[in-house]
């Protein structure tokens, strides 16, 4: 269950978890409002068919703004976060080449996004491993019996 330490915007883990989870309402947003333009977008990258890409991006943006905003399954939803900045960086590079800052049409504020989801799955990993519970609920039995 989550409990206010969850939402205690003092804890910089817990403000940068939430403002990843945030920040991907409106890229979701203008992907479903355009999707059109997103399957052109997307096949301009590479992403083969684009329609599959695109309802794959949509997805994994809903699950990753519940999960981080919300601090649900953070471990997981951290990661496949930072596996969509990637993905992300690969059609920014596919489409634009290799730019480093953002105003440039560069991966810098992709890469900043990415490696911040590594840190709040590591992070929540490690919460999960320095418990008895946690790690008794990665292994088939627990480890007092």
């Amino acid at each position: 269950m989550k409990t206010a330490s969850s939402f205690d915007l003092t804890n910089p883990t817990v403000a940068v978890r939430i403002m990843a989870g945030l920040f991907y309402v409106p890229h979701a947003i203008f992907k479903i409002t355009g999707f059109a333009g997103s399957l052109t977008a997307f096949g301009a990258m590479g992403f083969q068919p684009p329609v599959f890409w695109v309802s794959l991006a949509i997805l994994t943006e809903l699950l990753c703004a519940v999960g981080l905003t919300f601090n649900l399954y953070t471990r997981y939803v951290g990661l496949m976060s930072a596996g969509t900045m990637a993905l992300a960086i690969y059609g920014t590079f596919a489409t634009k080449g290799v730019h480093w800052m953002w105003n440039f049409g560069g991966v810098e504020y992709l890469v900043f996004w990415g490696v911040a989801s590594l840190a709040i799955a590591a992070q929540a990993w490690k919460d999960v491993l320095a418990t008895q519970k946690g790690f008794a609920r990665l292994t088939v039995v627990g480890a007092h019996g």
